[in-house]
């Protein structure tokens, strides 16, 4: 299965206005650079089969601009494992209860988005490839769940738009 793991946009900070973490929303600035993501991905052909976010507002908004721009016409799911804070096996869990899918896009917080990828593709030697998820970035991981190995495919750095690939694997 191919798993896409997303940081939620860019989203209003923490104010006198605005005191709960979990109500901040993306910003102008966040809905369109996530656009901007959301069409490089449907530039390379990308298509989900689910969509499960975390249940926060920032990560829902960003779901939903990425099906917009990908025509991604089925509901968006959302899941409390992707909140923020929860174990890798509990985000296996919810890969595994998802595997009958062929393309999975998650939409989540760091640190968890790099937590997640960096576990799933733990047998690869990445040192040299420096995934920095900043926000709206992309991570593309193919996973087996029977075995639970998961080999690296490529990052989207949202801020550059530089496509990193894993040396050997095949160019996009």
């Amino acid at each position: 299965m191919d798993i896409y793991i997303v940081r939620h946009g860019v989203a209003a900070d923490l104010d006198h206005d605005m005191a709960e973490e979990s109500y901040r929303y993306l910003t102008v600035h966040g809905r369109n650079h996530c656009k901007i993501v959301a069409q490089r991905l449907k530039d390379l052909k990308v298509k989900f089969d689910v969509m499960i976010s975390s249940p926060l507002v920032r990560a829902i908004q960003t779901a939903e601009v990425f099906a917009s721009v990908l025509k991604f016409d089925n509901e968006i799911k959302t899941a409390i494992e992707l909140i923020g804070g929860s174990s890798y096996s509990r985000f296996l869990q919810l890969l595994k209860r998802n595997s009958h899918h062929k393309s999975i896009g998650i939409f989540a917080h760091a640190p968890d988005v790099n937590t997640f990828a960096l576990s799933l593709i733990k047998s690869q030697n990445l040192k040299d490839l420096q995934l920095n998820f900043k926000n709206s970035s992309v991570c593309k991981i193919k996973f087996d769940p029977a075995t639970e190995n998961g080999s690296f495919e490529w990052f989207l750095n949202s801020e550059n738009m530089k496509l990193t690939e894993f040396p050997g694997n095949s160019k996009i």
